[in-house]
């Protein structure tokens, strides 16, 4: 475990993910969710893929390698969560030239969610931190095969805006929920089980 913020916000490198594989999956994913969901600005979120992020679940996808990020998830992150029954929704990020997904918050601090993301194709990349109590941002560097994860409780991040032309940064993001911070409408059915 890599301590970023002390109680706050950690990454685990992995190695058993084939990255160039999972970059192309990623990419028949996002033409599958272009030809599905209608365009829109992405505005703050940097991509139609992320913009869209509240109407699927990536992890739903079948695919080997997003079988295995899924493992490494379930292997490393409860060390990090309360004894309580969690779900676990997560999108595709794709930002090509000049994107990035703005500065943004995820969910209140009383849900108790914890939120991170995983480095597919990150090139010189990085993403910033502010989190509450702490003057200075915290800076990450991206380097593919990195998951970071920290609490919901009151942070913002943003990414760095990508330079590549030749090829877009790729991350997979995911929210984890206590089931109780869930309405009870059931309207949300992209969520999957993740702790017991």
């Amino acid at each position: 475990m890599i301590i970023f913020s002390n109680n706050y916000l950690y990454g685990y490198r992995i190695d058993s993910i084939d990255n160039k594989a999972l970059v192309d999956h990623c990419l028949r994913i996002e033409q599958v969710l272009i030809k599905n969901f209608s365009t829109i600005d992405p505005d703050w979120y940097g991509s139609m893929a992320t913009a869209h992020n509240n109407k699927y679940n990536l992890l739903t996808f079948p695919g080997e390698q997003l079988n295995k990020l899924y493992y490494e998830l379930v292997k490393h992150i409860p060390e990090l969560l309360e004894d309580k029954c969690y779900v676990l929704k997560s999108w595709l990020n794709v930002f090509r030239k000049g994107q990035k997904v703005d500065w943004h918050p995820h969910w209140p601090e009383k849900c108790g969610v914890w939120h991170g993301f995983y480095c597919v194709q990150v090139g010189d990349s990085y993403t910033k931190y502010k989190i509450p109590g702490i003057k200075e941002d915290i800076k990450i560097k991206s380097e593919e095969g990195l998951i970071v994860i920290g609490k919901s409780a009151g942070d913002k991040h943003t990414s760095s805006v990508w330079k590549e032309s030749k090829r877009p940064r790729i991350t997979i993001a995911f929210d984890i929920i206590p089931i109780e911070s869930l309405s009870d409408d059931l309207a949300g059915n992209h969520f999957i089980p993740f702790k017991p």
